[in-house]
């Protein structure tokens, strides 16, 4: 929930912000989710009772050591800059373990600015199987380090990805669990980043007003996981998991927790540019290109000799 009292919202992010860490260390741990089952939550057991068994989930790639790069391009990922991919990163077509996956090195990467966004372009083109996926970009906004309205996603049930409980090879080791979105945080002093740029989910218990069926809790590995909401049947990325935050509230008995993400959308800008500058023309396009250059260079030849 979003903090009705600004002396609460204050006390908690005080707390809250000066102890957070990332939501991912050298240990592995699954993510946590409320009433987990393998044939719900994890994605390559290939379950008809699958979470998000309706959606193409082929642009969710990992690298040798599960490190998580979500593609939104047709060769630029994305992830934590605090974990992010190395080497090459394995997509598979389908949530059938069975498929032949794809495997395509990093070519490049960088952090963004100020933040714990990282971007990477891919050595070539995804496939055609493998899809990428569009990326939030309602700019949000707020004094720093206040807790405010996530405008379009307040309260909004989100889709995360973390390791899965079940026993997976690294590339893919993909569980998803589900939580409300409930607030949004400028400036999170995290990772000493000056312009990192937040979504937050309350960790509730069942019973509570906010709970959700399998409600999440980042665990270690689950850092540069995708977060996606769906919009209209189809996943849209609003962030990359970061952290998780806890905060001793003074009205309450228990501490209040909770993840995090890095909030892509206030990067939507420097995000765009990026694609375009390391797109790739499909060979289609290449070969398009090529005869409408060379026509106009046989005009151009042909105009030279009637002026001559």
């Amino acid at each position: 929930m979003v903090m009705g009292s600004r002396a609460l919202v204050c006390c908690l992010l005080a707390s809250c912000f000066a102890t957070v860490g990332p939501g991912s260390g050298s240990a592995r741990a699954a993510i946590v989710i409320s009433g987990y089952t393998d044939a719900t939550n994890d994605r390559f057991t290939n379950s008809g009772s699958f979470l998000l068994s309706g959606f193409d989930l082929s642009g969710i790639g990992q690298d040798a050591s599960g490190h998580w790069a979500t593609a939104i391009g047709r060769n630029v990922v994305i992830s934590a800059a605090h974990l992010a991919p190395t080497g090459t990163v394995t997509f598979y077509p389908a949530n059938d373990p069975g498929d032949v996956p794809v495997t395509i090195g990093i070519a490049d990467g960088e952090k963004i600015t100020e933040t714990d966004l990282w971007i990477g372009t891919l050595e070539s083109n995804l496939p055609d199987a493998i899809t990428n996926y569009a990326f939030a970009t309602e700019m949000l906004s707020g004094p720093s380090e206040a807790l405010v309205s996530a405008g379009t996603y307040q309260g909004v049930t989100a889709f995360t990805f973390g390791l899965s409980q079940a026993v997976n090879p690294a590339t893919r080791d993909q569980a998803v669990g589900q939580n409300r979105i409930t607030g949004y945080v400028e400036n999170v002093d995290f990772l000493g980043n000056a312009d990192n740029d937040s979504l937050l989910m309350q960790r509730d218990d069942p019973g509570d007003t906010n709970f959700v069926t399998y409600e999440s809790f980042f665990q270690g590995g689950d850092s540069g996981g995708p977060t996606f909401v769906d919009d209209s049947g189809q996943l849209v990325l609003v962030g990359t998991n970061a952290f998780r935050y806890n905060a001793d509230d003074p009205f309450a008995e228990d501490p209040i927790t909770g993840s995090g993400i890095n909030y892509i959308a206030n990067q939507s800008a420097f995000i765009n540019q990026y694609i375009q500058a390391a797109a790739v023309p499909e060979p289609s396009s290449l070969a398009l290109l090529t005869g409408v250059t060379a026509l106009i260079v046989r005009r151009r030849k042909r105009k030279s000799s009637s002026q001559c």
